[in-house]
């Protein structure tokens, strides 16, 4: 991937880009520590890391040269000895990743040198995964939904959403999760109705929907799953509000293919959702990318034109919402094909009954 982004170097006449944000540079080197730079020049390259990691990166990089930053090398001294030495005139850097006080540094430093602010050069990579990257995203939705069976018996009156919570990070660890992808939300009955309702110290009750948003990490890339099942005997509207946003989500996986744009995608499924009635219970977009970050572009909203690529993965999560009432929200992780999508789930998505 990183010959891609010297391509782009010469193609935009930029001689060097600096690569700050860890997760793009385990991308593209297949360094996995916690701190580094990567400067990548048209020719070759370099990743700057202190001591803590300097037998790790001389195992795990290949492609650009290691340099240990210590005394008074760092990546500010290093600019100005590429500056002297290369007469490197125009650099990039991830304008969404420095902090203005870096920014100064930087200008105050390398005054012969452009500072050129770039946006998404290697996110845009990473919209589109290998067959490797889908397996390892394969195996973290598998442990997930495995972890899931397993605590569907604990579901009980008197259980806290947060021991749920536990239970279910405890069982993606057992099967080989390296850690929860992101807060695990368990919400019940009216918590529901908050999309992003982390698990509290709430107790079941009987008689409720239970959201479930989760996902396990393996070899550095997530899952992301959601599941709402119900506690007890639903009543006809409970069913029937299930039921629709079942159908708004199946039918937009029908519709995703290479070639199609996200906003498509998400008004398939809201127009389903809105001539039902409850369009304005679903307030956020349909989807986004997973991969090494469990929020990835491409995002699948009502305002995204990116058009799907062979290869990207995104999920497909409609929800309803009521205030007072009860959420439910039903997420799968789907892998874009020539001419159709290919869910990944194994687990049901149709309504479970405890």
């Amino acid at each position: 991937m990183i010959e891609k982004i010297q391509e782009r170097l010469k193609k935009e006449d930029i001689d060097a880009i600096w690569i700050s944000n860890i997760i793009n540079i385990r991308y593209l080197t297949g360094f996995t520590g916690s701190t580094a730079d990567l400067l990548v020049l048209k020719e070759g390259g370099y990743i700057l890391v202190d001591s803590r990691y300097w037998e790790q990166v001389n195992h795990e990089v290949r492609k650009v040269k290691p340099i240990l930053v210590d005394g008074d090398l760092n990546l500010f001294t290093f600019l100005k000895e590429l500056e002297n030495k290369d007469g490197l005139k125009k650099i990039g850097f991830e304008s969404s990743n420095v902090v203005y006080s870096t920014w100064v540094k930087l200008r105050e430093l390398l005054q012969n040198i452009e500072l050129i602010p770039l946006s998404h050069w290697v996110e845009e990579l990473r919209m589109v995964k290998t067959e490797d990257e889908i397996e390892k995203i394969k195996k973290a939705l598998m442990i997930a939904e495995q972890a899931f069976e397993k605590i569907l018996p604990l579901i009980k009156v008197g259980i806290t959403e947060k021991d749920i919570a536990i239970e279910l990070e405890y069982q993606m660890a057992k099967l080989g999760s390296e850690r929860p992808a992101f807060d695990t939300i368990v919400a019940s009955g009216e918590r529901g109705a908050l999309p992003h309702g982390k698990a509290s110290n709430k107790k079941l009750m009987g008689n409720e929907f239970i959201v479930f948003d989760f996902g396990a990490v393996y070899e550095g890339y997530h899952s992301d799953i959601t599941r709402t099942i119900y506690f007890g005997n639903p009543g006809e509207e409970e069913i029937l509000i299930y039921n629709i946003v079942l159908e708004a989500q199946k039918k937009a996986e029908e519709v995703i293919e290479e070639g199609i744009q996200c906003n498509f995608v998400d008004k398939v499924a809201r127009d389903i959702i809105q001539e039902n009635g409850f369009g304005n219970y679903f307030g956020h977009g349909l989807g986004h990318g997973v991969g090494l970050e469990i929020h990835e572009l491409p995002r699948v909203s009502p305002k995204s034109e990116t058009v799907l690529k062979k290869g990207m993965v995104i999920t497909v999560e409609p929800g309803i919402y009521i205030p007072g009432k009860f959420g439910i929200r039903v997420e799968d992780m789907v892998v874009v094909d020539s001419h159709c999508s290919k869910i990944l789930n194994k687990l049901t998505n149709d309504l479970i009954i405890i």
